[in-house]
């Protein structure tokens, strides 16, 4: 509490100093002494609302308070009671773990179960580079396409348009279904 107060005074009479006249003043208000006449010095200091300040302060120590503490656990006990690995001479035919090349246990904790293994962030990255590569060669080969069709002025645009081959047999199957019906000879 008290580094709050200093803070406070800190800020009030160093910072703000040439806001004087921005910042609200506190202000004595006479109370009317007919409600109360056995109490002859009744005044009231007007200042503002202090409820805001409380609370983000209030606020600020719980969470503070609720993460530090079991951190500040959580930290001694690894500390003092698992501490840093030791080396050893590995087994023939034992492959370590990524995250058995690290000292502290708190940083193992954090390599098995929050980073991904460095093998899998490599192989996304390839990956990446991959994909970036045939994008590349996909943009190129478009390129080339639009200019050879520019040379040779023979398209104006270059499309693929698929053809059914029900529709070529239902067609050929019409044909012949006329053929058989009129002959060869129908210009009679």
């Amino acid at each position: 509490m008290a580094p709050w107060n200093v803070l406070k005074l800190f800020i009030d009479t160093k910072i703000l100093n040439g806001f004087k006249n921005k910042i609200p003043s506190v202000h004595n208000v006479k109370l009317s002494s007919k409600e109360c006449p056995k109490i002859p010095h009744r005044t009231l200091a007007l200042q503002p609302s202090r409820w805001q300040w409380q609370k983000c302060k209030d606020m600020f120590h719980y969470y503070l308070l609720v993460g530090l503490i079991p951190v500040g656990a959580i930290i001694f006990y690894t500390n003092v009671y698992i501490g840093p690995a030791q080396l050893k001479q590995i087994p023939k035919g034992y492959q370590p773990a990524h995250w058995e090349y690290f000292r502290h246990p708190i940083t193992r904790f954090i390599a098995r179960y929050i980073h991904n293994n460095p093998q899998q962030e490599y192989e996304k990255f390839m990956h990446y580079i991959d994909e970036e590569q045939q994008k590349a060669k996909i943009v190129a080969l478009e390129k080339a396409v639009l200019r050879k069709m520019s040379e040779r002025q023979d398209y104006k645009a270059y499309y693929y348009r698929p053809a059914y081959n029900k529709y070529l047999r239902i067609n050929k199957k019409t044909g012949e279904d006329v053929y058989n019906r009129i002959g060869d000879d129908y210009e009679k």
